[in-house]
């Protein structure tokens, strides 16, 4: 292996040993009583070498919470690079979302409680990525229109941001925060919710 192939690897290594300590700590304690030398302990690093990689603890809990939610994230890529069905792939995300929450509960649990609220630039970072994520949710329920699926009358980016409620503040909260076995039939029932409406249509007049 080229020497500078492998010092890449190794940093690589040190920088995700510390990323995920840093995880670790966040989730255990209040951010204010984590300090970097808990963190480096914690990686088997020095603490010296934290700042190598990470200017402040700022930066290294905005680089943890967005590790964390890089791969949350990417759940619902995969499923909305290929649509064939709207209301299937909308089941899918469903029940893979849980099995991900379920399987990293500890790991996302970051991702579902309060941050601190003056970390600005992680603000501006969770913006982003949630309209970016607002943005293929409203194109699949516009494919889902275009398939005869949805009714075109629906507004795409209400529609978006109802399933992404679904799937982050009650999926999510309910197994993450409130500790509920949720079930793929639990699923079935939102998602027949979210397809149907609570309503009966016979009292339905539009208003």
């Amino acid at each position: 292996m080229p020497v500078n192939s492998k010092r890449s690897k190794e940093a690589g290594t040190k920088r995700e040993k510390i990323l995920l300590a840093a995880v670790e700590k966040f989730l255990d304690e209040d951010f204010y009583q984590v300090t970097v030398t808990e963190i480096a302990e914690l990686a088997g690093v020095g603490k010296g070498t934290v700042y190598e990689y990470f200017s402040s603890k700022e930066e290294l809990f905005k680089e943890s919470f967005s590790y964390c939610a890089d791969a949350y994230l990417q759940l619902f890529r995969t499923h909305l690079s290929e649509v064939i069905s709207a209301r299937r792939t909308m089941e899918d995300i469903f029940i893979n979302h849980l099995a991900l929450i379920k399987e990293n509960r500890n790991k996302l649990h970051l991702l579902f409680n309060e941050r601190p609220q003056s970390l600005k630039e992680l603000q501006s970072w969770i913006l982003e990525r949630r309209q970016e994520l607002l943005a293929e949710i409203s194109g699949l329920v516009q494919k889902g229109v275009a398939l005869g699926e949805i009714r075109p009358d629906i507004d795409p980016e209400m529609a978006a941001r109802f399933f992404l409620a679904l799937n982050h503040m009650v999926i999510g909260e309910m197994v993450v925060l409130d500790n509920i076995e949720v079930e793929e039939e639990h699923l079935k029932g939102l998602l027949d919710i979210y397809w149907n409406g609570i309503g009966s249509s016979r009292n339905w007049q539009g208003h």
